[in-house]
């Protein structure tokens, strides 16, 4: 899902991209990492093999951290810079003739912009594209289809929208099911996306790819389109079928159900905040930098480390000292658990102290009502090696390695097997998705409304008193989720 863009003059991180490909695999390695200028390397690709390897790219907003992929796209190659979103299913862009990037100061320079006019490969494709998100921001213009340059690896005749109009000066790569392009709810048929295109053209196994986001301070982490790395995390990897929206024979959303959420510390007795009665669906979406669980389990964690709200934008601030709490979550789904560290719940809001000689941070979990789905964003994401398999329609998952400088690079294959080294459960409740969605909204058609951004208004800390150290933070956005509601 797309995120609110932070309007702050902070630190901007950028990486490049070279190909580490192993012979005679089909993988597509994308990794990441923070560099203080933007650059664009993209290496060759090993003719052999079927992985295709990216160097992610990471914006530091407010002290967090959004992922980028940095592309080319047509002939001559044009740089651009993508937020990576398992949330949504469209890949748009910024062109020099928008309205923003023709009123921005920097002209869009940043996260760079495509010309059609200059691509002797560009293929214009009938119908208007349009999205909107829940936080407001929106794009909208036409189709098209090109040659897009991802972990030195050309995809030819991808289709994505180009955006004459809208809020963002970046564009989003969106590598959700298809089921979830913006076209779809206006009665367009699903075009093949960008996965789908790496199969056809033989670049990748099958539907499937592994993301790694590491901690919040390395300085990498990467993305494999049809390959895991074992050497990124612990133990093995769990599998786990997708939830499936009422009235749907398929899944349309990478929803797996959340079993339980314990808190220790220590040798103390475990606190248990969920068990396997409070079954719910939870979104693994790297398109929020938050996590949303149910209010009243917020709430008990907003007591915990005393955050409070800052009223102009209803999120919670912490005082930054609290990372030195033993707290670890233990989130349990079926057949595995996925530990986080309290202290990776805590995110930098600024480098300056307040009054009171203290630095502030925002607090990584908001409330949303009973009966939403939950979304596990980037909080709780960077300690889980995932992969997302679209074509079996299943996340495999296991605890990760932070900061691991091991490799061993795995093909995805084909078929009901083709991740590798995985265990499954013997029992599973794969809880169906039904009643109002993240944004409040009623509906079991996911075309008519997405799971939509939780209004933080009703976060959980709502309701705590405003303290000093909040006038701090009003002058900052919280980085929060927002899925995308098609025009």
């Amino acid at each position: 899902m797309r995120p609110w863009l932070l309007v702050l003059p902070l630190f901007v991180s950028t990486g490049f991209s070279r190909l580490v490909a192993r012979e005679g695999s089909k993988v597509i390695r994308v990794p990441f990492s923070k560099e203080k200028y933007p650059s664009h390397d993209v290496g060759k690709r090993d003719g052999v093999s079927k992985t295709a390897y990216q160097k992610l790219d990471n914006k530091r907003s407010t002290k967090d951290f959004l992922f980028y992929a940095n592309i080319t796209l047509g002939t001559p190659e044009q740089p651009l810079r993508l937020h990576i979103d398992t949330g949504s299913s469209d890949i748009w862009v910024e062109t020099p003739g928008s309205e923003i990037c023709r009123t921005s100061k920097n002209g869009c320079s940043i996260g760079g912009t495509y010309d059609n006019t200059t691509s002797s490969t560009y293929q214009y494709v009938e119908g208007n594209f349009a999205i909107s998100y829940v936080d407001g921001q929106f794009a909208s213009g036409e189709y098209a289809k090109d040659t897009f340059h991802i972990g030195g690896v050309g995809v030819s005749d991808v289709q994505f929208g180009i955006g004459f109009k809208g809020t963002s000066e970046e564009g989003i790569l969106g590598i959700g099911f298809e089921a979830r392009q913006s076209g779809v709810t206006k009665g367009q048929a699903e075009y093949p996306g960008l996965i789908t295109q790496m199969v056809k053209q033989d670049l990748i196994n099958s539907r499937a790819y592994s993301i790694w986001l590491n901690d919040l301070n390395a300085e990498s982490g990467e993305i494999l389109f049809g390959g895991i790395d074992a050497g990124k995390y612990d133990g093995s990897l769990t599998t786990i079928p997708l939830s499936k929206r009422t009235g749907f024979d398929r899944a349309t959303d990478f929803i797996i159900s959340l079993h339980g959420l314990t808190i220790t510390n220590g040798d103390e007795e475990p606190r248990i905040l969920m068990n396997e009665s409070r079954t719910i669906p939870a979104l693994l979406d790297t398109g929020a930098s938050f996590t949303y669980l149910p209010q009243d389990v917020a709430n008990q964690l907003v007591d915990l480390v005393g955050a409070q709200t800052v009223s102009e934008y209803k999120g919670p601030a912490v005082n930054c000292s609290k990372r030195a709490m033993d707290e670890t979550f233990r989130f349990q789904f079926a057949g595995t658990s996925i530990t986080v560290k309290l202290r990776d719940f805590i995110i930098d809001a600024t480098d300056e102290p307040n009054e009171d000689n203290h630095i502030l941070c925002y607090f990584g979990i908001l409330g949303i009502s009973e009966g939403s789905v939950l979304t596990l964003g980037d909080t709780f994401l960077r300690s889980a090696y995932v992969v997302y398999d679209m074509d079996n329609e299943e996340i495999s998952i296991a605890q990760t390695i932070f900061n691991s400088t091991v490799t061993n690079i795995l093909e995805i294959g084909i078929g009901p097997t083709a991740v590798p080294s995985v265990t499954r459960p013997s029992r599973v409740d794969s809880v169906p998705v039904t009643g109002t969605d993240s944004a409040g909204v009623s509906s079991s058609d996911p075309h008519s409304t997405t799971s939509g951004s939780p209004d933080i208004s009703n976060s959980a800390a709502a309701s705590s008193s405003i303290s000093p150290l909040a006038t701090f933070l009003t002058t900052f956005l919280i980085s929060s989720l927002s899925f995308a509601v098609f025009l």
